[in-house]
């Protein structure tokens, strides 16, 4: 792909991630490619319907946990063979993918669309895709709790939520406020409280475990879209 067509691409699926988490998936699609700042041509070029860009969003929010997983481990070892002679520790895989994934957008994108379009799981290359960001992902935090470093009584799921919810920007965040400092420190204060530490209090209940590929988790899931959808249409 050209640079110029992948920055296009690009733009679009940024777009759109902002646009679905202000709107809703069912926003009209000029608004995505104004907000990307290209022709509505060029976005169906790109994604021929509304589908293929949802397609497109949720592909790519799960490749970048594949993405943040691998370079987290990467950067960890290179930082491991750095250090060796210095007889000082860096920061271990898992650490840097919660840093890395606090800033994919996670948090706000993907409960809307699979709040609307749950049915997009269905799809092989959304489904796989899911499928491979969970192995990898889980398989840095199970390898760093099986090595002592992250406490062992959290599911892989809960890390993932609460590195999500750093993701939220805008209005959340108070005025006259660096965002790069501030998330810094609020990742600063989820690590810590991460980190396997002999002086942590028991957590109340089991740890969560959930996964949307999962049949009955799945229809878990339906069931509370369809009480919320019913909500909100008697309030109408």
């Amino acid at each position: 792909m050209r640079a110029d067509a992948e920055d296009n691409r690009r733009a679009l699926l940024d777009a759109a991630r902002e646009v679905y988490v202000e709107e809703g998936t069912s926003v009209a699609l000029d608004k995505i490619a104004k907000r990307a700042g290209v022709g509505i041509g060029t976005l169906y070029r790109r994604f021929p319907d509304r589908d293929a860009l949802l397609r497109g969003v949720l592909i790519d929010l799960f490749e970048g946990m594949v993405t943040a997983a691998r370079v987290a481990e990467a950067r960890a070892e290179a930082q491991a063979e750095a250090q060796a002679e210095a007889e000082a520790d860096g920061p271990p895989a898992w650490e840097h993918l919660v840093r890395a994934v606090s800033g994919l957008g996670l948090g706000p994108t993907l409960p809307v669309i699979f709040r609307e379009r749950l049915d997009l799981i269905d799809d092989p290359a959304v489904a796989a895709a899911m499928r491979e960001a969970i192995d990898v992902v889980e398989g840095v935090y199970r390898r760093a709790q099986e090595a002592g470093q992250l406490r062992s009584d959290i599911s892989f799921l809960e890390i993932q939520m609460l590195s999500g919810m750093l993701s939220h920007s805008g209005p959340s965040r108070p005025p006259r406020t660096d965002p790069a400092v501030l998330n810094d420190r609020l990742v600063g204060i989820l690590l810590d409280g991460l980190r396997a530490n002999a002086a942590h209090h028991e957590l109340p209940g089991e740890p969560v475990v959930f996964s949307p590929l999962d049949p009955e988790d799945r229809a878990a899931v339906e069931r509370v879209i369809a009480e919320e959808n019913a909500r909100r249409g008697l309030r109408r």
